[in-house]
């Protein structure tokens, strides 16, 4: 799955960078980064919303990584996020734990090699895919979850109506065109057209934009046509 966000946690600075340099050194290319303890992992995963987590079992305490994990798994927002866990531990004595704890694979350390880490990690997002985790659109801060119809925002849920998350979906699914409003209130495959069609999508459009906050340019207005998902803003704009 290449484009894929993967998570590395790992407390051991020169660990984690390794990991990611072997990742941006595969064939695929993935969107990665790294964190080194539990407060910030968690807080990560929700605002990452990272496809992979690639996860220490040690974070300064034994065994801490299988709370992570779990935290990771209860949380419905996550809960199909793929969790590959490293371990330095005789794989009898917490592969039981690692596996009730949710994780979907794990790799020995210190003896792991870049090809199997390769395909540890190929492995676990083919399955991800499979469940329905690939139905996710993202687009910088925002994630849409097609099958619970939920729109989060840096992890957080924003509370969009059934039609302003219809209008939201398809933009985002159609990034690369601007949509006539006609489009984006289409249902069953009846297009309606006119004024008042017009005024609808406009107070739906305006609705989003207020809960989206200071990600409002998630939606871009093209004069004469109707809306477009809109470019992240430069740095130092305001």
């Amino acid at each position: 799955m290449a484009g894929a966000r993967i998570l590395v946690v790992e407390d051991e600075p020169g660990t984690r960078q390794m990991t990611l340099d072997v990742l941006m050194s595969l064939e695929e290319t993935y969107e990665t980064a790294g964190v080194g303890d539990r407060k910030t992992a968690l807080a990560a995963v929700k605002r990452y919303r990272p496809d992979l987590v690639l996860l220490d079992l040690n974070l300064g305490q034994r065994l801490d990584g299988l709370e992570v994990c779990k935290e990771i798994r209860a949380n419905p927002s996550t809960s199909q996020t793929g969790i590959i866990i490293f371990t330095s531990e005789p794989a009898t004595d917490v592969e039981p734990l690692l596996l009730d704890a949710g994780a979907d694979d794990y790799i020995r350390k210190p003896q792991f090699t870049p090809q199997l880490l390769a395909s540890r990690v190929r492995a676990v997002l083919r399955r991800t895919a499979r469940s329905g985790a690939a139905g996710l659109i993202r687009y910088g801060p925002l994630t849409l979850e097609p099958s619970r119809r939920e729109a989060l925002l840096d992890g957080a849920s924003i509370g969009l109506t059934p039609t302003e998350f219809d209008i939201l979906h398809r933009l985002a699914r159609n990034q690369d065109r601007a949509l006539r409003r006609s489009e984006l209130l289409e249902r069953g495959g009846e297009v309606r057209e006119g004024p008042k069609v017009d005024r609808t999508v406009d107070v739906h459009v305006l609705s989003i934009r207020r809960k989206l906050g200071r990600h409002d340019w998630i939606i871009d207005t093209v004069f004469g046509v109707g809306y477009r998902i809109g470019a992240p803003p430069t740095a130092g704009a305001c």
